[in-house]
């Protein structure tokens, strides 16, 4: 009796607080699944740590990483749908005309692609895709998903920068095409939402952990789903 007498005084503080119907709580959780759904961005130059980053967060079981289409051949030991969805040539082109991809480039000779298909499917399980993909990316994704959020990612000068860069042990020999690339990025930032300085990487951590808090607990991303 006492259990059920708890159960009946919740729904009735929930109902109070928000004014649609509620039993045992059921649209209080979809309220905040809704609440929580919005795709994550990160940017940052090459040495800006968001590769780090990213992993750390990713810690957060509301999140997921969004999965990438590619027409290049899988390499070895990597599963179609997990790390990739490699897609035929002919397929992707198909996408594109359809208007079914978030986001697209062709590198070289290969395609790569952010399919919409892999933000709604997360968005609808309650999850918060997470996309790591660069500037130009960015605004593309933001045209399409009105209610996405964007870090950039860099440390706090470009000599910082350039440093990170040239330390970096990845057998790179394309070192200026980085830097010149970087000086394109940097001059980007204006267009994001957020600017995360990564001199301290548990700090840079911390601010982007309080950048989804914060953006979670948003009432314009609740009240819109509310009945009364």
């Amino acid at each position: 009796i006492e259990k059920k007498n708890l159960s009946l005084q919740v729904d009735f503080t929930i109902s109070f607080l928000f004014p649609f119907p509620c039993v045992n709580g059921h649209n209080l959780i979809k309220c905040l699944v809704y609440m929580y759904c919005f795709p994550l961005i990160i940017s940052a130059p090459s040495g800006g740590g968001k590769t780090s980053i990213v992993a750390r967060l990713l810690e957060d079981d509301g999140l997921s990483r969004v999965i990438t289409a590619t027409t290049r051949a899988p390499r070895k030991g990597e599963i179609d749908g997990k790390d990739y969805h490699f897609w035929s040539v002919r397929r992707f082109e198909s996408a594109i005309k359809k208007g079914a991809m978030a986001e697209w480039a062709k590198v070289h000779v290969n395609y790569y692609g952010i399919p919409k298909s892999s933000l709604d499917k997360l968005i609808k399980a309650g999850k918060t895709p997470v996309l790591v993909i660069d500037v130009q990316g960015a605004r593309t994704v933001k045209k399409v998903y009105k209610r996405a959020v964007s870090i950039f990612i860099t440390p706090s000068s470009f000599d910082e920068l350039k440093r990170r860069i040239i330390s970096r042990d990845d057998g790179t020999t394309d070192i200026k095409v980085r830097l010149a690339s970087a000086k394109k990025e940097l001059k980007c930032i204006k267009d994001y939402d957020y600017l995360v300085i990564n001199d301290d990487f548990e700090k840079a951590v911390a601010d982007c952990k309080a950048i989804i808090r914060a953006e979670r607990l948003k009432v314009e991303r609740s009240t819109k789903k509310f009945k009364q």
